[in-house]
This record gives structure tokens, C-alpha cells and sequence, in this order.
């Protein structure tokens, strides 16, 4: 499991992908935990929602992770289809 380095709303972010799928509106959305970067709330680190027509790119990082998050949640309800998650 790789982190990505996710540009969304201008600003550069390294995240843990946990959740990839569509919201009840049928938006197409990543939900991950950010390590680190910038952020319109302000929060630096924390759960973000990610919508993909909104992030300018996503790249590969070379930094591995090894299990999901203590916190997370499995069958994430935000979500109306799930295409991927972490098992």
C-alpha cells in the first residue's frame, strides 16, 4: 500500500487512500488520511473526502504504509458504491 501525493483545491497533500467509490450523489470520491500538506481547513492532518473531478493530479509515492488506520471504518456510509477499499 502507497501513499499518494494528491493536489486538490491548489494545495499539495501526502495521503493514506482508504476509500475509493461514489457518494450518494454520484460523485466520484476518495477517502483518505493526510499526513501531511496543505489545506483550505485549515487542518493539516486528519480524515479529508477528496471529490476527483476537483483534484488537479494524483501521483504514486515511494512511501509504503502497512495497515489501515486504527480508526477506520469498513462499509464507509458517505459512500453509495464502494469500488475499492482497504481489507
Amino acid at each position: 500500500m502507497r501513499l499518494l501525493i494528491v493536489v486538490y483545491g491548489g494545495a499539495t497533500r501526502l495521503v493514506q487512500p482508504h476509500v475509493y467509490g461514489d457518494d450518494h450523489s454520484g460523485a466520484r470520491m476518495l477517502s483518505a488520511y493526510q499526513l501531511s500538506g496543505g489545506s483550505t481547513s485549515g487542518a493539516s492532518t486528519g480524515w479529508k473526502s477528496f471529490r476527483m473531478d476537483r483534484v488537479a493530479s494524483v501521483a504514486l509515492s515511494e512511501e509504503r504504509f502497512h495497515a489501515p488506520r486504527p480508526e477506520f471504518q469498513h462499509d464507509d456510509g458517505a459512500f453509495a458504491r464502494i469500488l475499492c477499499q482497504l481489507g
